[in-house]
């Protein structure tokens, strides 16, 4: 499948009302399963703002024209995830979560990461993070089960923020192949990166989980491995093929054919078409 199938898409602003109301265990009411979910929203102001610098810092160096305009709207998606976000963890400062200090962690580890590496370090570990958000879009939007019990509001911004993911999901390896970006960079790029991202992940779980009250409980525990490494299967076993497809020398993002996903996830959050290209 070549990019031009994924490639007609724009940013759709999305403005979220994050009711005082809105039950702090939104998700089954289960607090693994929210926490998880919380822990990686937690990730993303900060990470988006990275992946759009990354790609930015070789736009300039695209002449495709199809590429740069796949670039614009890549760049506006994430702004608009990174708005978004920002107001969902905002929400959680609100609960009596410690949503600020983790939130300036990960704004600390992202500009020491930057401080060492040069541009081309950055759109490498954007291609390897942008890979694992895809893996976990595509997870959440085949599995009904794990939005069917979520708060509507909640549900609204993951399948819709999902959806994105899996629409631009081959603009920053597009950018990194076409400015010359190495096989060998790229796999040691995702070897530091799935580390970091599952050790990140994990510390945000443990900081939201003891601010709950729940982190000695082998309940909580117990369910959570479920949810992980569960035979039904869990997130981890469902996503782990696609961790493997990426050290494929022929990898492309685009060899996994998710435009029925897509279309399938546009027509559940009502946004069949395009809302517009504002930026927030």
């Amino acid at each position: 499948m070549t990019n031009d199938a994924l490639s007609d898409f724009h940013p759709r602003p999305m403005r979220i009302e994050f009711a005082a109301d809105l039950p702090r265990l939104w998700n089954a009411d289960d607090a693994f399963a929210t926490h998880y979910m919380n822990a990686l929203s937690l990730l993303f102001p900060t990470g988006e703002k990275f992946f759009i610098d990354a790609v930015r810092a070789y736009r300039d160096r695209i002449s495709d024209p199809r590429l740069t305009a796949e670039i614009r709207a890549f760049i506006g998606q994430e702004g608009w995830h990174r708005s978004v976000h920002a107001d969902y963890n905002a929400w959680l400062e609100h609960c009596g979560l410690p949503a600020a200090e983790l939130d300036e962690r990960a704004a600390r580890k992202i500009a020491f990461i930057k401080s060492k590496l040069p541009p081309r370090g950055w759109l490498a570990a954007t291609v390897c993070l942008e890979h694992f958000t895809a893996m976990m879009a595509k997870d959440l939007l085949s599995n009904p089960a794990l939005t069917a019990n979520m708060h509507p509001t909640m549900r609204q911004v993951w399948i819709w923020h999902a959806m994105e993911e899996l629409e631009h999901k081959a603009v920053a390896f597009d950018v990194y192949q076409a400015t010359g970006g190495k096989y060998s960079t790229r796999v040691k790029a995702m070897l530091f990166v799935s580390v970091n991202f599952a050790i990140d992940t994990l510390r945000n779980l443990i900081a939201l989980l003891r601010a709950e009250g729940k982190l000695w409980s082998p309940r909580v525990w117990w369910r959570g491995a479920g949810f992980l490494f569960g035979r039904s299967p869990g997130v981890f076993w469902r996503t782990l093929p696609g961790w493997f497809a990426f050290f494929r020398p022929s990898f492309h993002p685009n060899d996994d054919d998710d435009r029925a996903l897509i279309r399938e996830a546009r027509e559940k959050a009502g946004l069949s078409a395009p809302l517009g290209t504002d930026t927030p």
